[in-house]
């Protein structure tokens, strides 16, 4: 995303932010695109910030609904596999430029994993989208992106790659792609694996919608079968035009809504589970993983016995994964060499039982 520059020195601000609240398809901001359920599944639906719901509910309203897979395929795994046999990923797809199939396939031939095949995964994926007559004509007040017009205008969207892969999948559209286009953009997770309890958190209000989303999967430990938590977040790189643009640092205040969340069942009780794994775009573009957005989460994240410093992008460090899981159990963490076609690099993670 192009970020406006100004030869000035920008002061951080954090911003303070309420804790979240369930919202229904009726309740403060209603949207045809806020379903309570999908797949015979209950979707929950939060929002860090109740004041944003008048202006949250103008993007909502741009958008098609979400889409939700519970089941991937019957040709791949169908029982939970051991937490040591899965491997998740974050990766910001960069819309259609992020070659989805290539990624999977790479990962499949152990190609990224020292040649061991990876047959269980989950992908944490931002700036999917999806193109078609699933989005309404753009209504009457309504708010939109810019669009991001693709090189490929007639290649699938993410949405019908990951349907073809076979795989599972939760997408939830945060803004149109352009006024004219029938076209949404958002989070997903992908998987090959079964999804359970999906919801959605709609970030604190800066320049756009954003909606990070949660879904949990089965894996197998020591003690059994249990439920291990995903979230997949993308923060805000810049702020509003009231605040010229980065006078004001929206990360914190959407990390601690993210926080919040954590704070809240089904998550608080993830030390029942196997735990908790966040992933994503945070947009770290003013300080990489000196920002305080990128500290809170860390503080929270217990788990992560090693992380991959790199950059994932060329403005620098902005894409992350931690882990908060049950004891002995780690998590170690590692830049990938080839961006799939996407101006981000994916990050793996991988689970290692602790000494």
């Amino acid at each position: 995303m192009r970020v406006p520059s100004l030869a000035l020195a920008c002061a951080c601000v954090a911003l303070s932010c309420s804790r979240p609240v369930a919202v229904t398809g009726n309740a403060n901001a209603p949207c045809l695109a806020r379903p309570s359920s999908l797949e015979g599944q209950a979707v929950a639906w939060h929002q860090g910030r109740p004041s944003d719901a008048g202006e949250l509910e103008r993007w909502c309203r741009a958008v098609g609904p979400p889409i939700l897979k519970t089941r991937p395929d019957a040709s791949l795994p169908s029982t939970p596999p051991s937490i040591e046999e899965l491997v998740v990923v974050t990766w910001n797809a960069h819309l259609a430029e992020g070659r989805l199939p290539d990624l999977v396939r790479s990962l499949r031939s152990g190609k990224l994993t020292a040649g061991r095949a990876v047959n269980h995964f989950v992908i944490l994926i931002q700036e999917a989208y999806r193109r078609g007559a699933d989005v309404p004509e753009f209504p009457d007040d309504a708010r939109t992106a810019f669009g991001i017009v693709p090189r490929e205008p007639d290649g699938a969207d993410t949405l019908r790659t990951a349907e073809a892969l076979g795989l599972a999948m939760w997408y939830v559209p945060s803004m149109r792609n352009g006024r004219e286009m029938r076209e949404d953009r958002g989070s997903a997770i992908v998987a090959t694996e079964p999804l359970l309890d999906p919801r959605a958190l709609e970030l604190p209000l800066a320049r756009q919608r954003r909606v990070v989303v949660g879904a949990a999967i089965e894996v197998r430990t020591r003690r059994g079968t249990e439920r291990l938590a995903l979230l997949s977040a993308h923060l805000e790189p810049v702020s509003s035009p009231q605040s010229l643009w980065i006078f004001s640092n929206q990360r914190p205040g959407q990390v601690s809504s993210v926080l919040e969340l954590l704070a809240m069942p089904p998550f608080a009780a993830a030390s029942a589970g196997a735990g908790v794994v966040v992933g994503g775009d945070f947009n770290t573009i003013r300080g990489g993983d000196g920002e305080s957005a990128y500290t809170l989460v860390r503080k929270w994240s217990t788990s992560l016995r090693s992380e991959d410093r790199r950059r994932t992008h060329f403005m620098g460090r902005l894409d992350y994964l931690f882990f908060r899981l049950a004891d002995g159990w780690t998590a170690q963490t590692q830049r990938l060499d080839e961006r799939f076609g996407s101006d981000h690099y994916p990050v793996i993670g991988r689970f290692v039982a602790s000494q």
